[in-house]
């Protein structure tokens, strides 16, 4: 079963008298454990199609799945396994990283000893234990990456969404984060959904669809593995 199905998602806005189609008729599955990355030009419906997979916004047509149930009758239970990454800190929230980690957890009750431990294991996972003292506004943008994707595996999420995840971040730091995200999913059998520019780097994604004026072009469900019936050799003996 795929974990996020898309069915002939439509979605308009109003501009003031004017009528804007973000997205046309798209349909798009996502495994667990893959990573597709949705690439197109500024307001291509980028955003808005990854706001719609998470839930925030409803589509005017078509419907959202995630795991095999439709996403505005979910249970809150859910809901909490779609988990959106940003890089936004409030100040609230945690005065260091750790504390901000640890956040998710301790907003659910979690014991405070298991999710400091929990948010450890998490840093280390992002190779981020070495800031897990320091306040957010002292982190270069590759380390708030970082961060925020402890912040987000930490709740051990099935779907995680990324809008432009490396924008800000130095060319030469975006390819290993990537390909962390991507190791991420594979290992965890995480879902992920990501966006980047017409000319932003995709290293690590398993499938690259472009969006152009709402509509969806490329290979939008994923690859099923062919079968080959075997051969029996003819100096085998049958059973």
């Amino acid at each position: 079963m795929n974990l996020l199905e898309l069915q002939h998602v439509t979605k308009r806005f109003r501009r003031g008298h004017r009528g804007l189609l973000a997205l046309r008729d798209v349909s798009l599955q996502v495994d667990p454990g893959e990573v597709v990355c949705i690439s197109g030009a500024r307001g291509s419906g980028r955003t808005t199609l990854l706001r719609i997979a998470a839930g925030i916004e409803r589509p005017d047509e078509g419907c959202v799945r995630f795991a095999g149930i439709d996403l505005q009758r979910a249970s809150a239970a859910l809901w909490r396994q779609i988990v959106v990454c940003n890089t936004r800190f409030l100040p609230a929230h945690g005065r260091d990283v750790s504390e901000h980690v640890m956040m998710p957890l301790l907003a659910i009750r979690v014991s405070r000893d298991e999710a400091s431990l929990r948010a450890h294991r998490a840093l280390e996972r992002v190779d981020a234990a070495h800031v897990a003292f320091a306040a957010p506004e002292e982190l270069i943008p590759s380390e708030l990456l970082r961060v925020s994707l402890a912040r987000a595996i930490v709740r051990d999420p099935r779907l995680l969404i990324l809008d432009e995840p490396t924008n800000g971040v130095d060319p030469l730091e975006r390819d290993p984060l990537l390909t962390l995200l991507q190791s991420i999913a594979h290992e965890s059998a995480i879902a992920v959904l990501l966006t980047a520019g017409e000319t932003g780097s995709v290293t690590g994604a398993d499938r690259i669809l472009r969006l152009s004026d709402g509509e969806l072009l490329g290979r939008t469900l994923p690859t099923t593995a062919e079968v080959v019936q075997l051969r029996r050799s003819s100096s085998e003996p049958s059973a």
